[in-house]
This record gives C-alpha cells, sequence and structure tokens, in this order.
C-alpha cells in the first residue's frame, strides 16, 4: 500500500481506538484523557473506557486498543481492573482481530514492578491479540516513557486499515501526518482562544492551588467542563496548574496601559505571586509590620515598574486579594 493517500487512509472507514484504564490514584485515567486528545491527529475516533463495568465480550469487535494500567500494593490490580482482569483470563480466546499495546505504570520499589501491566500483557495475547508495539513499563516519573510510547504505539494502531489488518508500510507516512500542520493549524487558533478564555476563569481561583490543591483542581475540572481532567492528585494539580498559566498569559493582554500594586495593608508575604509571576517582576522586601502575628510577616511584595507588563496573573494568585490593577494612563 506504498501508494496510499494517508490523509484518505486516516480519515475514511473504521478509525475507532478503544483506550482502556485501570487506576488507583488517577494517574493511569490522566493519561488515558490524554490519548483520547492525542488520537485526533492520527484520523482515530478514541472512546475511553473505565475497566470498571466494562464487559470483556465487548472488545472481540475492536480493532485498536491502547490499555494503560497501574500496579497496586505487591503487584495487584487497581480496584477498578480487578473484576475485568478475572474475566479476561477465564474468557478465552476471542479476539481474532485486534490490536493492542500495554503502558504499564508502576513504582521500581515494589518487587513486582508494573505487574498489573505485565500481567494485562500476557493476558491479552492469551485472548488472541496481535501486539503491535511493546509493553512500555514506566516507574514513578512516568511522563515522558508514557509520552514516546503512546506516540509509537498510536502511530501503528492508526495503521490499522477498515478491515483490521495492520499495513505496517505506513507507519512513517502516519507519524509525519501526525506530526504535521495540516490537521492542527485550522483548529489551533480556535482551540487556543477558547483554552484562554476557559483557563482566565479556572486562575480566578489560583490562590486556591497553593494551600488546598485537590480542591482547586476540581474547581478547575468545573471551569474548563471537562470531564477527563482528574479530580484528585498533588502532580496533577502542579501540571494543570503551569498549563493553564501558560495558556492564561498567552491569553491575556500584555500592556503598557496597566500596572500591578500591592496593598502593604492586605499582603501577608506570602510569595505567591512571586511565584507566579513569569516575568520576574515582583520582589519581597523587608517591612515593618508589628500589628500581624502572621508566618509570613517580615516580607512583602513589591512590583517592579520597568518590567510589570500587566498581565494579572500576580492578581490572580493573591490569597488576600492585595494585589489590583491600575492604569498607568
Amino acid at each position: 500500500m506504498s501508494d496510499v493517500d494517508i490523509t484518505a487512509f486516516a480519515t475514511e472507514g473504521n478509525r475507532d481506538l478503544h483506550i482502556l484504564y485501570g487506576s488507583q490514584s488517577g494517574n493511569s485515567e490522566g493519561l488515558a484523557g490524554k490519548w483520547q486528545k492525542e488520537a485526533a491527529k492520527y484520523g482515530l475516533n478514541p472512546t475511553v473506557h473505565d475497566m470498571d463495568g466494562f464487559d470483556i465480550n465487548s472488545m472481540s469487535g475492536m480493532s485498536r486498543v491502547m490499555i494503560v494500567c497501574s500496579t497496586w500494593g505487591e503487584g495487584e490490580m487497581p480496584d477498578n481492573a480487578e473484576e475485568l482482569y478475572e474475566a479476561a483470563v477465564g474468557v478465552g480466546k476471542i479476539l481474532t482481530n485486534t490490536h493492542f499495546s500495554i503502558c504499564a505504570l508502576g513504582d521500581t520499589g515494589y518487587d513486582l514492578f508494573c505487574q498489573s501491566g505485565k500481567d494485562w500483557d500476557k493476558t491479552m495475547e492469551d485472548m488472541g491479540g496481535s501486539r503491535i508495539h511493546d509493553r512500555v513499563d514506566c516507574d514513578v516519573d512516568f511522563e515522558d516513557p508514557a509520552e514516546q510510547w503512546m506516540n509509537g504505539a498510536m502511530s501503528k494502531l492508526a495503521c490499522v486499515d477498515g478491515d483490521g489488518a495492520f499495513q505496517s508500510d505506513l507507519v512513517e507516512s502516519m507519524t509525519s501526518y501526525a506530526s504535521g500542520a495540516v490537521v492542527e493549524s485550522e483548529a489551533e487558533t480556535v482551540v487556543e482562544e477558547s483554552a484562554g478564555t476557559t483557563a482566565y476563569q479556572a486562575m480566578g481561583t489560583a490562590s486556591l492551588f497553593f494551600h488546598k490543591p485537590n480542591k482547586w483542581l476540581k474547581r478547575v475540572k468545573e471551569a474548563v467542563d471537562d470531564d477527563e481532567l482528574p479530580t484528585t492528585g498533588i502532580e496533577k494539580a502542579k501540571d494543570m496548574f503551569k498549563e493553564l498559566r501558560k495558556i492564561t498569559l498567552k491569553s491575556l493582554p500584555q500592556g503598557k496601559d496597566y500596572i500591578a500594586l500591592v496593598n502593604n495593608e492586605k499582603c501577608i508575604g506570602c510569595t505567591q505571586c512571586v511565584y507566579y509571576c513569569n516575568f520576574a517582576s515582583i520582589d519581597m522586601i523587608s517591612w515593618d509590620l508589628k500589628a500581624r502575628t502572621s508566618q509570613f510577616e517580615s516580607k512583602k511584595a513589591l512590583i517592579l515598574d520597568d518590567t510589570c507588563v500587566g498581565c494579572t496573573l500576580c492578581a490572580f494568585a493573591c490569597p488576600v486579594e492585595a494585589i489590583t490593577m491600575e492604569s498607568k494612563v
């Protein structure tokens, strides 16, 4: 199929992709949601499935399957994957035309590292599935190896045609297609504009991130109206915080017309605004404040006029509303 039009191949016929996750702390669920968004680049129509309540027999009609599963305790399946795995072990060879790949999450601090993912890898093969891309076993710092695996697995799964046959000679072309600007260019502006608006709204509760990240993450989930976002997890909150900060910064008018001002009577010297500023425009200076008993009372925020771009991010971050935006005009 070397002369196949890759664009036509990626957009016609059955392009369904099924992503199953077994998750205890939310990491696998988060990755599944991320991959769901990436799948469109490959012309795939993704569906994410929680392993809890999933019918193992329905997998027999699936051509493309990705599984991400964490390992809990001493090599155990996460709670939401136990029943499905037990059903899979005894179901027999029901997969006659299914291509799969496994991403396993674990911790090398345990003897049975990534055991759940390894078990799924073997069981999928025992069920008759065809391993289209080698399993990856990820340690606690899973983001980079998981992303690398996703790119490889999805490039190959996207080359499974409408009849369920893997066209290996198209992988290189499919990788180029997915990384090209053809699919993304038209949508990028709209997506970024929309993301900027929702991110801006979400960051209205930014100060909550610093002392109650899980509660902040739930607020963000509501603000951006994304069911795929996890609702708990400190690391997930940090990642989301950084991403929303980037999007918000791009969407805000950065100008010469406004500048941030600090109300020294309200400022508690917590340094959240310093952490939040992308332009190194805030210093903490000593301040005599005998009236306060706060643990932060020895320092106050000072805005540097010559570098402040008026982006308002520091005002978002302040937990006591001590920062306002004033017009320079």
